[in-house]
């Protein structure tokens, strides 16, 4: 898997490397997005201060699969280190891409994302789910908000959990929600962290 390390969407799956690298078309085309993505500041366009002074560059990583499909991803959406957590379920990423909210105890949130499918059932419980809780909130330790992301693979050899990022502005902070009241209410949940705004004035 090739992938940008300062901003989101730059990847691209490489399932097969001798015929990715001679099919010079879709090479091409790989290098073509890679470049385009390089050259996008996160921080210029969303104001995200943490994409600020990164580097951009091109990692080549392990393309992670569950069995023979991509593995969900666990989403601890968490406040001050606190236990009382949501949990976005992202699956199908690059199939059918379903998102479900839950909360701690894998029970639907009382709230979604405005383009979730409000009528998927609730997914299986994962058997490491109480692992995955934990690790979650030991990452999550020295931030007032973080989203934790996990992947589990309980089909992979080892069954593998593997830490994907740390994200502290989730949707770029602009992801609507329903009902809009959870909105305010979730903003509630964050104790924002004073910080001098210095070198961001009048940039």
């Amino acid at each position: 898997m090739l992938k940008t390390n300062h901003d989101c969407g730059g990847v691209v799956l490489v399932k097969d490397k001798e015929s990715f690298l001679k099919d010079s078309k879709s090479f091409n085309e790989a290098m073509t997005k890679l470049t385009t993505h390089l050259n996008t500041n996160f921080y210029t366009l969303y104001r995200e201060r943490h994409y600020k002074d990164i580097e951009p560059r091109i990692f080549v990583e392990e393309m992670l699969l569950d069995g023979t499909k991509d593995p969900d991803t666990y989403k601890f959406h968490i406040f001050q280190g606190l236990e009382d957590c949501y949990i976005q379920l992202t699956a199908d990423r690059f199939t059918n891409y379903k998102r479900t909210i839950l909360d701690k105890d894998w029970n639907l949130a009382p709230f979604g994302f405005l383009y979730d499918n409000a009528n998927n059932p609730i997914p299986p419980k994962p058997s490491e789910l109480e692992y995955l809780k934990r690790l979650a909130f030991v990452l999550s330790q020295m931030f007032d908000y973080v989203r934790v992301d996990l992947y589990y693979m309980p089909f992979a050899k080892g069954q593998k959990i593997v830490v994907g990022e740390l994200t502290f502005t989730h949707a770029c902070g602009t992801e609507r929600l329903v009902p809009e009241s959870w909105d305010k209410k979730l903003g509630d949940m964050w104790k924002h962290t004073s910080y001098n705004r210095g070198s961001d004035e009048g940039k």
